[in-house]
């Protein structure tokens, strides 16, 4: 029996047509984190607002809680019709990021009973917001999935600036609610005290990882608000110091952050253009490579670029050969142009490689953080603040990065489950 035996071109093709399409899937992907954004941000709105409502016990914001509600509806809806379909099935490597989606949904569906409950104050704030904190936090571990999957540097780059940022701007989320708890009540304890400051050094953590990886122009417009005016500051200091307050103080308070927060999501929009930009020219590139044809002089040009790509991948050899180059590699009347090409192109690959590295391993790090703070929380019933407190202490006190800590709690909790009985 006679079989058509497929060409190396028919392969090169096939690799190209298949990065094609995993680069469209991720443009979708993008889209949906841009999405995810929207309805994170008109949650945080209605999270404080709510907070407000129960610490001035009725008295404040019962107006803006249906609209907020209606905000919430309308995003939750532009959200869903984005998601993957699962008609023909999970997509291939998806299991994790199906499972985030369905979190992610469950949490979704309680905001209805988690409202009726706000609404008739029959919920405290510290539970409403807990509650609150828990859906948005499902919704960031969708972003954090397609961070964690992407392969190319640039891509790469691009959403873990958008991830760190919009970590950022939960904590600062989370800032305002607390903070308008207190003035709303007219005094601060000393827990939501601390809890302020836990939440703004936070915050300059997931904004230095933001700052390392984002574009220019995101930079740029995160200067413009990155200080805090004087009467945000001013405010900061009275929270922090358990101060008592004035009723009038929640409005303003809330008036203020509300403003910063909406600077921040301007931020995040322009890391979602940013991110859509790269995927596009990814997929531009991988398809222009997709165009080469089957002419000799095509496939000569090809062959000579793979060449080039095997040398690089054993470049140690090219400080030892100053001007040429062996039969086998390009012929030596191309002189140092050639190899200074190739010199080139091996720092370029180096250089994405180390940066690829270092984002993987901030993930890592992450990874890590969030499992110990879960064995704290189940070993110790802790909440997952006073978790990541005690992993800061801990790391503060051996003078040791809280990740570190974290890595070291957990290879000695699996060499205890490794114990034989």
């Amino acid at each position: 029996m006679n079989h058509a035996t497929p060409s190396a071109l028919n392969y090169l093709l096939a690799s190209r047509q298949s990065e094609i399409a995993s680069l469209r899937n991720l443009l979708h992907t993008g889209r949906l984190i841009g999405q995810i954004s929207q309805l994170i941000h008109v949650l945080q709105r209605e999270r404080g607002a709510s907070n407000i409502w129960i610490c001035s016990q009725g008295k404040l914001f019962g107006d803006e809680l249906p609209q907020r509600a209606r905000d919430v509806s309308r995003e939750c809806d532009a959200m869903t019709a984005l998601l993957p379909g699962t008609e023909t099935g999970p997509l291939a490597g998806s299991s994790r990021l199906y499972a985030r989606i369905a979190a992610a949904l469950q949490g979704l569906s309680d905001l209805d009973a988690l409202r009726q409950q706000v609404k008739r104050l029959a919920v405290s704030h510290d539970v409403a917001m807990e509650r609150f904190n828990q859906i948005i936090r499902q919704l960031l571990n969708l972003v954090f999935e397609a961070a964690d999957t992407a392969s190319d540097p640039q891509v790469s780059r691009a959403l873990i600036a958008m991830f760190s940022f919009m970590q950022g701007k939960e904590l600062a989320g989370q800032e305002r609610a607390t903070g308008s708890a207190g003035f709303a009540a007219g005094v601060f304890s000393t827990a939501q005290s601390k809890t302020l400051v836990a939440l703004i050094e936070q915050q300059q953590r997931c904004f230095a990882t933001f700052s390392q990886f984002a574009d220019a122009q995101s930079l740029q417009l995160w200067r413009t608000i990155a200080e805090a005016d004087s009467e945000t500051e001013r405010l900061r200091r009275v929270a922090c110091m358990s101060s008592k307050t004035e009723e009038s103080g929640a409005l303003r308070w809330f008036q203020l952050l509300t403003k910063r927060l909406d600077g921040m999501k301007g931020v995040e929009d322009q890391l979602e253009t940013t991110l859509m930009q790269c995927c596009r020219s990814t997929i531009k590139r991988a398809e222009t490579a997709e165009a080469l044809g089957d002419s000799s002089e095509q496939w000569q040009i090809l062959n000579q670029q793979q060449g080039y790509s095997l040398y690089v991948g054993g470049a140690d050899w090219l400080e030892q050969h100053s001007t040429t180059l062996d039969s086998e590699g390009v012929s030596p009347q191309l002189g140092r142009s050639v190899l200074t090409l190739i010199q080139q192109q091996a720092q370029r690959l180096q250089a994405q490689a180390d940066e690829l590295a270092m984002m993987r391993a901030t993930l890592n790090d992450r990874k890590q953080i969030d499992q110990a703070k879960l064995l704290l929380m189940k070993h110790h019933q802790c909440s997952e603040e006073q978790a990541w407190q005690t992993l800061r202490k801990m790391a503060m006190n051996q003078n040791k990065r809280v990740a570190e800590i974290a890595a070291a709690m957990l290879s000695v909790a699996a060499a205890f489950a490794d114990t034989p009985k």
